[in-house]
């Protein structure tokens, strides 16, 4: 499966919860991202979270202003409830952008080949914060960060 195929837009995952009532996070995602100017970012490398499944994933630097961000995320959010999963609490948060989800063992090699045949570092922007439900993609909030440091980052 690829973001693609869900309908979603590429995207950094800051937090996946298993229950989130959406209402108690809105107006905290609001106020996160009156406070939160979109930046640049490069997407550097590639990865995988092994399985099976196992996820192909495009790896951001690891930049100061990324990790600040996380950290100001669950600051910011904290009061919504528990349940974030371990991994993307700050300390465990790997960043990255999947390409490919669910692979199987004897599919990884040729999801990666095709993925390597075309790969460059490229750079990109984090323009928006949304509150997305999974499986099915159900976008449920969003919204435009104020212009910040891209097009300083891109270039």
């Amino acid at each position: 499966m690829t973001p693609r195929r869900t309908g979603i837009a590429p995207h950094l995952s800051l937090a996946v919860y298993e229950r989130l009532v959406p209402a108690a996070i809105t107006a905290l995602l609001q106020h996160f991202a009156d406070a939160q100017p979109a930046f640049g970012i490069q997407l550097a490398s590639l990865g995988l979270f092994a399985g099976p499944p196992s996820v192909l994933f495009a790896a951001p630097v690891v930049s100061t202003e990324l990790l600040a961000l996380h950290r100001a995320y669950h600051q910011a959010t904290r009061s919504a409830g528990p349940g974030c999963w371990a991994h993307y609490l700050p300390e465990n948060w790997v960043p990255h952008v999947t390409l490919g989800e669910g692979l199987q063992p004897d599919t990884v090699p040729a999801a990666v080949g095709n993925v390597i045949a075309g790969w460059r570092p490229r750079p990109a922007v984090l323009r928006r914060i949304s509150l997305v439900r999974f499986h099915p993609v159900e976008v449920l909030w969003s919204r435009a960060l104020p212009a910040g440091t891209e097009q300083r980052r891109e270039g």
